[in-house]
């Protein structure tokens, strides 16, 4: 790696607050950011409903699960993820971009760690000082309900 590469993977350690091979598996969350267009599918509801059925939303953990489109949302009712979620504390929230673009109240406070299915993790995202921490729908549901950084192939053992 180059001088300019070395200073780059300084700068994202520095801002993720993270220390080279420092294990990113069992690091605390704040936020989980489960949908809009990227990820807002079916399937990944599916997906997220399988880890949280039976089990409970970390305490302390703000979760904010957004379908893709109105269908999405109609097809989530239909198969009664909706109560899956509600029973594991989660709320379905309205499609639209919410947190994966910070451009309404959904922000990330600065400093506090997301696990979001969005697509770009770019500083400032979700959040001015946000730190963003790419997962899909299965490792996002773990950390949820563990409030870390989780495999979820060990919650379905």
């Amino acid at each position: 790696m180059d001088e300019a590469g070395r200073a780059s993977f300084r700068k994202a350690l520095d801002y993720m607050g993270f220390k080279a091979g420092e294990p990113i598996a069992g690091k605390p969350v704040d936020y989980v950011f489960l949908g809009s267009c990227t990820n807002g599918r079916i399937e990944d509801f599916r997906a997220f409903a399988s880890i949280v059925k039976g089990r409970k939303k970390a305490a302390g953990v703000t979760a904010w699960l957004v379908p893709g489109s109105w269908a999405v949302e109609k097809q989530i009712r239909a198969e009664s993820l909706d109560r899956i979620l509600a029973e594991a504390g989660f709320e379905l929230r309205q499609p639209g971009c919410s947190a994966c673009l910070a451009m309404n109240d959904d922000k990330v406070p600065s400093g506090k760690y997301v696990v979001s299915t969005s697509n770009r993790n770019f500083e400032g995202r979700q959040g001015p000082g946000a730190r963003t921490l790419l997962a899909g729908p299965l490792v996002a549901a773990a950390a949820a309900v563990t409030g870390r950084i989780t495999d979820p192939r060990i919650m379905r053992q």
